[in-house]
């Protein structure tokens, strides 16, 4: 059987992970023609929006043969705005390439790209892009990498012309010998006891070595190379078959997982899974489900097939229980990377109130597709809120809209998300039944206790079955955690332990939505006894201004409320890097282009919560039944209202 690896192209945006793709794809003769991003004709961009605009929006899986390996490539989007779609590509994942570009070296996307797959222990190739350009220095960039990815990168080529369309990169292994066998003996055991007996080093050992190594995440190869004049993409093809693990499948019962779910022309839902043991044949069902369409990637095309084999990335039409992260069969469930968070939100209405429930309809497609795309219905208008990472999805969410729904929508102007956090420790106690308190057959005493930041909501119960059983229990839980999406000023409650301590039943009248329905008028009666404090979204940052405008740079940061370490100066270049509130820098990119003259940049990536400071205020409108307000809710469940 062939052997095959999935392999992801990571890279922070415009740092060429497209074009090379396209290279690997031409060279090894899975395309005839090789398209560019410029002329908006590559084969993994396919949607309009990404070729007009030049950026990858959606993975795209492409497949293509070399050295008797199936190799199916992920390439993935680069803008931070789309790094769900990144995340869910780490599902799957043999190895993966990390590009970056020689003019720009290291940026914070791309520290976020390396520290997430080191975390999921994908093994993987770095190659160092554009060494063509002017003013490139590969010695800066190694340091770069050496510093902020791994001490443990090592060159496996030599780069013998840079800044100029001459580039010209030394072969794999053999133009850096000395240097790279060095390098190796420092975490080579096998390698150093050859070295220290003064046994000759072939280059078959080197390559074992690169390959046992890179497997178990110990080094990280770097080659060198220019895709869009074709410099280096024999060697990154040889290293890809070479030093990347193949699949190995570990039983032979069906599993497998969901990374992808799309909705064809014809609103058939396509689901995106690798097969991670066994066989899955069609009309053969996966739980509850019947295969009725198999599609496999060969060699550029997308290519109707009766079976899937571990291993393997294929389309599966049929699968509609499952969902993008879920597992089936055999394989265990995987942790989320959770590598960004929406920080706005956004409300977003059709042009013609006629067409609300058409949004709906879409919204729910596109929710299907981007679990991170969270909607809300507001209870008592006809408001809806989704929560965004950035105005470069909402202009595209807005124009896939109009393209693939035939919906206008407007959006108003985005407001930051902020979360809520409960002040201090509280005991509430609603007794069993008595109208000056509630309606409900049920008893309930809840404990709240404030966690550490980022601790998020836990709920426990300290009365046992034996006492209270299941079925009121976990209406219990249910009803506590209903309403945490509003707190007392609107904003979602986190970083919170709930604790059932106390319960009163009756066995004649008790059922489990008495429980449920109390639950929330206990919880909010206690944190309304302790109040809650605001935290706000904080962006780690990186600036870049020319050393003249240095000032003003730390001046407008400090007015925005940023932390930030001393300035970096080389040369006529200052980088400023630090943590930054959202709400005070959401428009200060446009900022820095204007003040600099083009020639600064400012670049951001979701970094966390902190409290927002004393004194900050900022509320959000109540957007379903507010438990706080315990007139309007005992007359809502009453049915009154």
């Amino acid at each position: 059987m062939t052997k095959i690896k999935n392999v992801g192209i990571f890279a922070h945006v415009d740092a060429g992970k497209t074009t090379l793709t396209e290279q690997l794809l031409f060279a090894a003769g899975a395309i005839r023609t090789m398209g560019t991003v410029d002329t908006g004709n590559t084969h993994t961009d396919t949607l309009d929006l990404e070729r007009e605009r030049g950026i990858s929006i959606l993975s795209a899986p492409i497949s293509f043969h070399h050295q008797d390996q199936k190799i199916n490539i992920l390439d993935t989007p680069g803008h931070v705005d789309f790094v769900t779609e990144v995340e869910r590509s780490m599902l799957v994942l043999d190895g993966a390439v990390l590009v970056i570009s020689a003019k720009e070296g290291v940026q914070s996307h791309t520290k976020l790209l390396y520290n997430a797959l080191k975390r999921r222990e994908v093994p993987t190739l770095i190659f160092v892009n554009k060494i063509d350009r002017m003013g490139v220095d590969i010695v800066d960039v190694l340091g770069q990498i050496h510093r902020d990815l791994s001490p443990f990168a090592f060159p496996l080529q030599q780069v013998l012309e840079v800044g100029s369309k001459e580039a010209a990169v030394g072969p794999i292994l053999t133009s850096c010998r000395e240097d790279l066998i060095e390098q190796l003996t420092r975490i080579s055991d096998p390698l150093l006891t050859k070295y220290m007996a003064e046994e000759d080093i072939g280059r078959g050992d080197i390559a074992e070595a690169v390959a046992h190594l890179t497997a178990g995440g110990k080094m990280v190869p770097v080659l060198f190379g220019s895709a869009m004049h074709g410099v280096g993409i024999s060697p990154v093809l040889d290293a890809l078959c070479d030093f990347l693990p193949c699949f190995t499948p570990c039983n032979e019962e069906v599993g497998g997982i969901v990374f992808k779910v799309h909705r064809n022309h014809v609103k058939t839902k396509e689901t995106y899974v690798k097969l991670t043991s066994g066989t899955i044949e069609m009309r053969k069902f996966v739980g509850e489900d019947k295969i009725t369409g198999i599609t496999k990637l060969v060699d550029g095309q997308k290519v109707g097939a009766g079976s899937l084999t571990a291993g393997d990335i294929g389309i599966i039409s049929g699968l509609h229980a499952l969902s993008v992260g879920d597992t089936f069969g055999v394989q265990p469930s995987l942790e989320q990377l959770n590598l960004s968070k929406p920080s706005l939100n956004v409300r977003i209405m059709a042009s013609r109130p006629s067409e609300r429930q058409a949004l709906l309809d879409a919204l729910v497609i596109q929710a299907e597709a981007d679990p991170y795309l969270d909607f809300q219905l507001h209870e008592t208008n006809d408001d809806i809120d989704i929560k965004l990472f950035g105005q470069v999805q909402m202009e595209i969410m807005k124009e896939t809209f109009k393209r693939k729904f035939k919906l206008d929508v407007q959006f108003d102007d985005p407001s930051v998300i902020h979360l809520e956090t409960i002040k201090d420790s509280t005991t509430v106690v609603y007794p069993m039944r008595r109208k000056s308190v509630h309606p409900f057959a049920s008893g309930i005493g809840l404990r709240i206790e404030p966690l550490p930041l980022g601790s998020g909501v836990e709920y426990t119960s300290e009365i046992t079955t034996g006492f209270l059983q299941q079925s009121f229990q976990n209406a219990v839980r249910e009803g506590a955690l209903e309403y945490i999406d509003q707190g007392l000023m609107g904003w979602e409650l986190t970083d919170m332990k709930i604790t059932l301590m106390d319960y009163e039943y009756n066995s004649v009248d008790s059922t489990p939505r008495d429980y449920r329905d109390l639950a929330p008028l206990v919880l909010f009666e206690a944190i309304k006894e302790v109040g809650t404090s605001l935290l706000w979204p904080i962006n780690h940052f990186i600036l870049e201004v020319p050393t003249p405008q240095m000032g003003k740079a730390i001046a407008d940061l400090s007015q925005m409320k940023a932390t930030f370490g001393d300035p970096q100066i080389t040369g006529d270049k200052c980088v400023i890097e630090g943590e930054i509130p959202v709400e005070t820098s959401l428009n200060y990119g446009p900022d820095v282009q204007k003040y600099t003259s083009g020639m600064g940049h400012f670049e951001n990536r979701f970094h966390g919560y902190q409290p927002a400071p004393e004194g900050y205020v900022c509320s959000r409108d109540k957007f379903r039944l507010d438990p706080g307000n315990k007139g309007k809710y005992l007359l809502a469940k009453m049915s009154a209202l």
